[in-house]
C-alpha cells in the first residue's frame, strides 16, 4: 500500500513537470507559469514528507521487515515457484542507535557548491521601447518589391492679367519616377537542448530577446542609419543643418530659451520650399537627449524662479501645437532633431518572424538555431526630405542670436 502511494505521489509530480515544461515551451503566461510551479512545489513537498514518513517506519524488527517484504513481493514468489528459478533479495536495515546531541549552526549546512544554474530563473531582458518612434513614421502598402512613387512640381509659366482678345499665357509642371528598395534586417540565436529543457523559460526569453532587438535595431536605423551599402538612410542623416534666414541676430546675446531654438526651427522647415508656393512642412515631433529635455525644459525657471514651461512631466512627452517634445537617449547631448515624421515611409514587406532549424553538425550535438528577420522599405521621397532639420542647440542658439 506505502509503495503505492509512493508511485501515485510520484506520477502526480511527474506529470505536473511535464506540463509545466509544455506551458513554458508554448510561451504560457506567468500566471499559469506560477500556478503551476506553485502545484509541483506542493507535490514535491507532499512526496517528500511520504518519503520521510516511511523511513520512521521503516525502522522496525527483521521479523515485521520481512514479513512485509513477503507480501509485497508475493507475485514474484509465486512466479518464481511456478517457473522453478529465480531469486529475490531481502537487505534488511537495522535501525542504529544514536546518541541525541545539541542542535547547533555547525549541525548542517549548504553543500560545497550547487548544481550548474540550479537557482537560474530566467525572464525577458528589460529593453527599451523605441516602437513609438517607429508608429510616428507613415505606413504604406504594396505588393511589389520595388515602390515606385512619383513626384509632381511646376516648370514654366504662370497666370497673368489679360487684356480682351489678348493671348493667354501658357504653363507647365514635370515629374519624376523614383524607386524605393526593401532593407532586411536579420540576426539568430543558437541554443542547446539541454538549456530549453532544464532552465525554466528559456525559449520564452530567447525568443524575447531575439524580437526586441530587432525592433531597436529597426528603430536605430530609421532615424540613424548610414545609407551606405544595404542600410536604410535615416531621418537624422536626411535632415539639414539649420538655416536662420531673417530670424538671424533677432534675439539678444543668451536671450532665448529653447522654446525660442524649437520654434526658430519649426519656422525654418515651414518656410523652406523645393518651388515656388509650395505646401508648407509642419513638423511633428523634436527629439532631444533627456539630459537637455530636464534641463532646458522640465528644470528650467524664469527670473522670479517660477518654472519657465507649466505641466511638463519629466522623460514624458511636451506638446506644443501639434509637436511633441520627446527626450531620447540615442539623440546626442546638445542635439536635436526636428521633423514631419509622416513623411518618413516605412511598409512592413516581409512582417517580422521567426524561423527554427538546423545548421551544420547541430542535429548531431543537440543544438539547433533560430533565426528572426524582417524586410521593409524605409525612405523619404525627394522633395520631403525639407521637412527635416538635425542640429545643435548651439548652432541654432548662435543663429537667431547676436554675436554681443
Amino acid at each position: 500500500m506505502d509503495k503505492e502511494i509512493k508511485d501515485a505521489l510520484e506520477l502526480k509530480f511527474k506529470e505536473t513537470n511535464e506540463r509545466l515544461d509544455t506551458a513554458v515551451e508554448n510561451g504560457a503566461t506567468k500566471d499559469e507559469i506560477t500556478k503551476l510551479e506553485g502545484t509541483l512545489i506542493k507535490q514535491g513537498e507532499a512526496l517528500q514528507d511520504f518519503i520521510e514518513s516511511q523511513k520512521v517506519v521503516s525502522e522496525k524488527t527483521f521479523d515485521d521487515a520481512f514479513e512485509d517484504f513477503l507480501n509485497e513481493n508475493k507475485e514474484n514468489l509465486d512466479a518464481i515457484l511456478k517457473a522453478k528459478t529465480g531469486e529475490i533479495e531481502f537487505i534488511y536495515d537495522a535501525p542504529v542507535s544514536k546518541v541525541v546531541g545539541d542542535i547547533t549552526a555547525a549541525g548542517g549546512g549548504d553543500v560545497a557548491a550547487a548544481p550548474v544554474n540550479h537557482n537560474t530563473s530566467l525572464s525577458r531582458v528589460r529593453l527599451r521601447d523605441d516602437n513609438p518612434l517607429i508608429n510616428m513614421c507613415n505606413v504604406i502598402r504594396t505588393s511589389k518589391p520595388s515602390f515606385p512613387y512619383t513626384e509632381m512640381s511646376p516648370k514654366d509659366g504662370d497666370y497673368t492679367f489679360v487684356a480682351e482678345g489678348g493671348s493667354k499665357p501658357q504653363i507647365d509642371f514635370q515629374w519624376a519616377v523614383r524607386y524605393a528598395e526593401p532593407y532586411k534586417i536579420a540576426a539568430h540565436e543558437i541554443l542547446t537542448e539541454e538549456a530549453v529543457r532544464d532552465l525554466p523559460r528559456m525559449m520564452d526569453t530567447a525568443k524575447g530577446y531575439l524580437k526586441d532587438r530587432h525592433d531597436l535595431f529597426k528603430a536605430n536605423g530609421i532615424y540613424f542609419g548610414d545609407g551606405t551599402g544595404e542600410n536604410c538612410t535615416g531621418a537624422t542623416v536626411i535632415g539639414r543643418a539649420f538655416i536662420a534666414g531673417d530670424m538671424a541676430d533677432k534675439f539678444a546675446l543668451n536671450g532665448s530659451t529653447l522654446m525660442d531654438q524649437i520654434n526658430a526651427v519649426i519656422t525654418d522647415i515651414y518656410t523652406t520650399h523645393n518651388y515656388t508656393d509650395e505646401v508648407p512642412y509642419m513638423p511633428n515631433v523634436v527629439l532631444l537627449n533627456p539630459v537637455d529635455f530636464f534641463l532646458e525644459l522640465q528644470a528650467a525657471k524664469d527670473a522670479n524662479n517660477w518654472a519657465l514651461y507649466g505641466g511638463v512631466q519629466l522623460f514624458s512627452g511636451y506638446k506644443i501645437g501639434n509637436v511633441t517634445i520627446l527626450p531620447w537617449e540615442k539623440i546626442p547631448a546638445g542635439s536635436m532633431f526636428v521633423g514631419d515624421m509622416s513623411k518618413y515611409n516605412i511598409s512592413n514587406w516581409v512582417r517580422y518572424s521567426v524561423r527554427l532549424g538546423w545548421i551544420n553538425d547541430q542535429f548531431i550535438t543537440n543544438k539547433f538555431t533560430i533565426v528572426g528577420e524582417s524586410r521593409f522599405h524605409a525612405f523619404v521621397k525627394n522633395f520631403d526630405e525639407q521637412a527635416f532639420v538635425y542640429d545643435t542647440i548651439a548652432n541654432v542658439k548662435a543663429g537667431i542670436e547676436a554675436a554681443s
